[in-house]
């Protein structure tokens, strides 16, 4: 059987993080998963995957520990359970033995829960091994005919948590929705400078998004204004953000193996 690291019918992304694997491990991987990013709108009441997301390759280990490895951070290993565990690690549960090369495609608290993606691509590769039945996460689907959403990362990180209010959807059209979750909320100078910026460009609606330990925001835009509200935006802020535009669409996890 050819190693997952060199079947060259695969994409990149997913050639590479066995790849890494086995040059850190000495081996080949046992199977590759994949898990999308989750763009969380109204607070989780709308969860919209995206492209971007978190991939996962290794194997089994028999004595029930769970050894985490980043491609981007090969120094701060994880070794679960455990009350020491590297930030980028933080949240993934131990339900399972298995050693992983991780590789995630966005920074934490950028806006699409690089945390939540990378903890079902941990999860979805534990149960896979195990040869037990991944439920995959549910996923909204979205009739925004001719529309975008455009995620904003602010690139401010801050070490307080963003708390989040309580809102109530009264709203059925999006964009109205998420003017309001943000009137709702208590954002950031940044966030809010955001928002008030796509909106005064022709966004449909704006709003915070709670993506510790960012301070990232999401407007609904038509697909024509997408670079006028860019520019809008860029022009606001003291700090360049980083722009992600989504076309909500069925993308779901993979495994390989």
């Amino acid at each position: 059987m050819i190693d997952i690291a060199d079947r060259p019918e695969l994409a990149p992304e997913l050639r590479l993080v066995p790849h890494a694997f086995r040059r850190t491990f000495g081996r080949p991987a046992e199977g590759v998963w994949y898990a999308p990013g989750v763009l969380n709108l109204l607070g989780g009441a709308i969860k919209v995957h995206a492209r971007w997301g978190a991939i996962v390759a290794g194997d089994r280990r028999d004595d029930g520990l769970l050894e985490l490895v980043s491609v981007n951070r090969p120094t701060e290993r994880a070794l679960l359970p455990s009350d020491d565990v590297p930030a980028w690690a933080a949240g993934v549960e131990a339900t399972g033995g298995a050693a992983l090369m991780c590789s995630v495609d966005l920074p934490q608290g950028s806006g699409l829960s690089a945390g939540e993606a990378l903890r079902t691509a941990v999860a979805l590769a534990l149960k896979d091994l195990a040869g037990e039945r991944f439920e995959e996460p549910r996923q909204e689907v979205l009739d925004l005919p001719g529309q975008r959403l455009l995620v904003v990362d602010t690139r401010v990180r801050r070490q307080e948590p963003q708390v989040e209010r309580p809102y109530v959807q009264e709203a059925d059209d999006l964009g109205v929705a998420l003017s309001a979750y943000h009137r709702a909320q208590d954002p950031d100078p940044e966030q809010d400078a955001v928002v008030r910026a796509a909106l005064a460009a022709g966004a449909r609606g704006a709003s915070t998004l709670i993506d510790p330990p960012g301070r990232p925001a999401v407007a609904l835009v038509d697909a024509d204004l997408v670079p006028a509200v860019k520019k809008a935006i860029t022009k606001a802020v003291e700090i360049p953000p980083r722009y992600l535009t989504i076309v909500p669409g069925p993308f779901k996890a993979a495994a390989l193996r």
